[in-house]
Parts: C-alpha cells; structure tokens; sequence
C-alpha cells in the first residue's frame, strides 16, 4: 500500500478524526521553545502545503498547525451527498474539533487561529454560531462572507462569485507534473503576483499522484465548486454582529482589476463586526500571503503581540 499524500510531507502529522469520518492531516512545525501555538487554515482549493515557505515564517515566533481541510490535500471524507459532507456548517464544525486536537497535543489552554478564505469564513462561522473555540487571537485573511442585497459589494460579488463557481468545474484535473501546473499558472492572472517559492509549493501541494500516471487534483472540481457557491449561499453575514469578540480582518486591494469581491465588501462587513479591526493591504490580491508573505506574516505576529 502506497503512504498517504501529504501536503506538507516535511512536516510531521498529526491525523485527526472528525465525527462523521473524515481524517484531517494537521501539520505541526516546532518553533521556539515556549513559542504559543497556532493553528492554520487555508483557501478554497488549496492546501496546507501550498502556504509551505509562510508557515516556515511563522514557526520563527509560533508553533504552527497546519490543516488539510475535508475535500483538500491528504485529507480523507466520507462518501455522501456533496451538499452533506461539505456543508458550511461542516467545515466551521471541523475547526472546533481541530482546536481540541491540538490543544490535547500541546497542553494549551488556547491557540492563535489564522485562517485565508475558506478557513476565515469557516472560523467567522463557528464564532457568529456561538460555538466559541479556545482562540485568544483570531487573524482572517479575504474572509468571503457574501453580503447579501442593500451592500455596495452585492452586484459585483453575485456577478464574480456566479464566474468563479462556473469556472470552476471546468478546471484540467489531470497534469504531467507539479512543473507543468506552475508553468501554466505563472503570468496568469492572480498567479502573476505569486512569489515563486510559494507557487512552487501551492503547485506541490494541490497535486498528488495518480494512479494511471501523471498527477490529479487533491481537490476535485466538483467540490471546490460546491464549496464556493454554498459560501456564497450561507447567511453568516446576518450574524456577524453577534461576534463579541475581537477579530483582526486583512484585505486586499480592490482597485486591481482581476481581484475578487471579497476586498470590496470587506469595509463594509468590518463595520458589521462589533470589535473587528480591519487592516488594509495595498497592491495584493485575494491570495495576498503568496504574495507577500512576509508582510503577512508581520500582521500576525502584531496580533499575536497585541
């Protein structure tokens, strides 16, 4: 029998069981004696590893963990209705469970939580839900909480979000190589704003090997494309204002021309939140931490300070 894929092989794992089946690897990397524990987790469609060179930076000041999200990386699910197993409700609930798989590791009474795109939304989820974790730090980078009819950001991210989830399903599942992957990304888009060592690890991480040669997407079309619509579909900006505590929000810029809508409505869902505290990023996009990690990195470690 082949290892498992892992998307951080250099890492070690530590795998955690959720309720209905699914196995989530959680990814430890050692930072400084004494250093505060923190876990991680990452965009829609992509993978722990695909933030490798990043979460290397954290582990300078912090314990890092690192998550494949259900669907993503070397994770395993059960089989089910798409809509069950990828419920939203699902994903936010998996955090909780994390949480407490780690802070069993490492005897914390509480982690930082860092979460991009689907880990943000998912962590705002479980927050607006009143399902509280053991976070003393919460750092959402592009949280795409969709902001619903009488929002400045409603018509453009009903158009974009209708793009994306299109789009989606029509990606190429099967590729020669993680270097070939890297090479048609490059240049393209988002992509062209990446630091190559971390398109080079998103390329590693979202790729596993398959069975009839080459290699297939960890996540399936199918899937992320579900994930993206039923986000979109999820009435958690309604609840944002029953968050009682603080958040660290971090956009992009929304005056380039290919980013997402999740910078424009970010203003705006900030003001929502009771105790949110939103920290802007000129020139970078949706997947700001590929590209400026350091700059990234330097957010989290003022919130952890703060």
């Amino acid at each position: 029998m082949s290892a498992p894929f892992r998307s951080l092989p250099s890492a070690a794992v530590i795998e955690a069981a959720m309720p209905d089946g699914a196995v989530l690897p959680v990814y430890r990397m050692a930072g400084p004696a004494g250093a505060p524990p923190l876990l991680f987790g990452h965009a829609n469609g992509m993978a722990a590893g695909s933030y490798e060179p990043w979460l290397r930076m954290l582990a300078e000041r912090t314990e890092v963990f690192a998550f494949d999200a259900r669907g993503h990386g070397g994770s395993i699910w059960p089989e089910g209705a798409i809509a069950t197993v990828f419920a939203v409700d699902r994903i936010a609930d998996d955090l909780l469970h994390l949480t407490r798989a780690v802070a069993a590791a490492t005897g914390a009474q509480e982690l930082a939580f860092v979460g991009h795109s689907l880990g943000a939304a998912a962590a705002l989820r479980l927050l607006a839900l009143g399902r509280a974790p053991q976070w003393r730090v919460v750092v959402a980078f592009e949280p795409p909480i969709f902001p619903p009819p009488g929002t400045a950001a409603h018509a453009e991210a009903v158009e974009k979000q209708r793009r994306l989830v299109e789009g989606t399903l029509k990606r190429r599942e099967h590729w020669a190589s993680p270097e070939a992957l890297a090479e048609r990304l490059k240049g393209r888009g988002m992509f062209a704003r990446f630091e190559p060592a971390m398109l080079a690890a998103h390329c590693r991480a979202t790729l596993r090997p398959d069975d009839g040669g080459g290699f297939r997407l960890c996540c399936p079309p199918a899937v992320e494309s579900f994930i993206f619509k039923s986000q979109s579909e999820a009435d958690t900006w309604h609840r944002l204002g029953l968050i009682a505590r603080d958040v660290t929000l971090v956009g992009g810029d929304a005056a380039i021309p290919d980013n997402d809508w999740v910078s424009s409505a970010l203003p705006e869902m900030a003001a929502v939140m009771p105790r949110a505290r939103f920290v802007p990023m000129r020139c970078t996009g949706h997947l700001l931490i590929s590209e400026q990690p350091r700059r990234c990195a330097e957010l989290v470690w003022d919130a952890l300070r703060a």
